[in-house]
């Protein structure tokens, strides 16, 4: 190639060895291919890839920042492409329109290379595909981890939703779904499965006379005593207000007795202190329960469950009463 054929390339040798995606590849190689290319100088803002708009062509960032943006339905993605990098070339390899928006974030300076010579190019230099093969990997490494991250704070976000702020027990969304599910397990084994409904005593009396805040660390006292008297595959629930209910599955009548009484003697016996941390108050819990009875649903066991408790409430409250059926109720 002659001096005067080498001074119409829109780069130079230097500025062509310090791109990334041409490292390792000859000058020479490809000189002729970029004979037909062009330089630009975009502005801030100026927008170099519309996907409404598609233009078949392989940009390679020479110096600048371009800003990516992908629009889904969770909201606005956005990446950066910096010097040496390119972008454009799924389409080129594809012939699909482009997936995002690709926009100059500084003054810029980039080499234009059409699709044809840009798979010419390709075509004609094992290491410029090593190269392209090489960005496209560390691109979708990046996407891959991106969404793996994005994945895991929805998780986080939607098992939020599912637990009460206050106690850090789960709340009646998370009942919805896992009652549901451990149910239809126990029926469809025939396994025991006892549920708890627990109601604190004279709960109104405590915010009246001692305010919400205190009756905020009362609830968190009792949900911490449910806790420490509870299995780790036991599922205690804040149902609302001073209300929480409980499955414990496998859990027979006679080990859910002991369960009961366990609770209410643990509530009881608890000295929970006042926000000067003077003095304290204590409060007691009635508690009502049942087993699973086959054709059971969420609704009719926590029912039975909640009937238990009502019982426990109008016989003197600080009880455990035991719900089989039919009106039978037994009193601990």
């Amino acid at each position: 190639m002659s001096a005067n054929e080498l001074e119409t390339l829109p780069i130079s040798r230097a500025e062509f060895q310090r791109q990334d995606i041409f490292r390792n590849v000859a000058f020479e190689s490809l000189a002729g291919y970029l004979l037909g290319c062009k330089t630009i100088f975009p502005e801030p803002g100026t927008l170099l890839i519309d996907p409404e708009k598609p233009r078949r062509r392989l940009l390679v960032l020479l110096d600048g920042l371009l800003e990516v943006h992908v629009e889904s339905q969770g909201g606005m993605y956005i990446d950066h492409i910096h010097p040496g990098h390119c972008a454009g070339e799924m389409s080129i390899f594809d012939n699909i329109k482009p997936s995002a928006k690709v926009f100059a974030k500084e003054n810029c300076k980039i080499l234009i290379i059409d699709g044809d010579t840009a798979l010419a190019m390709l075509n004609a230099s094992h290491d410029l595909c090593l190269n392209f093969l090489q960005l496209l990997s560390r691109r979708l490494r990046n996407n891959n981890k991106v969404v793996c991250e994005e994945e895991y704070h929805i998780r986080c976000i939607e098992e939020n939703a599912k637990v009460d702020s206050l106690t850090g027990l789960h709340n009646r969304r998370w009942l919805e779904e896992m009652y549901t599910r451990e149910l239809n397990r126990s029926n469809a084994g025939n396994l025991h499965l006892s549920a708890f409904m627990l109601d604190i005593d004279h709960f109104k009396n405590v915010n009246d006379t001692y305010g919400h805040l205190v009756g905020d660390q009362v609830l968190i006292a009792v949900a911490k005593a449910i806790l420490q008297c509870l299995r780790p595959t036991d599922m205690p629930v804040r149902y609302g207000g001073e209300e929480f209910t409980i499955f414990l599955p496998g859990t027979n009548i006679e080990n859910a007795k002991i369960v009961g009484e366990r609770l209410r003697a643990s509530v009881e016996s608890m000295k929970i202190p006042l926000l000067d941390k003077k003095d304290f108050i204590s409060v007691t819990i009635s508690v009502g329960f049942t087993e699973r009875k086959d054709g059971d649903s969420v609704e009719t066991i926590i029912k039975r469950a909640d009937d238990a408790l009502y019982h426990a409430k109008e016989s003197g409250r600080n009880r455990v009463c035991l719900n089989l059926g039919e009106g039978s109720m037994f009193l601990f």
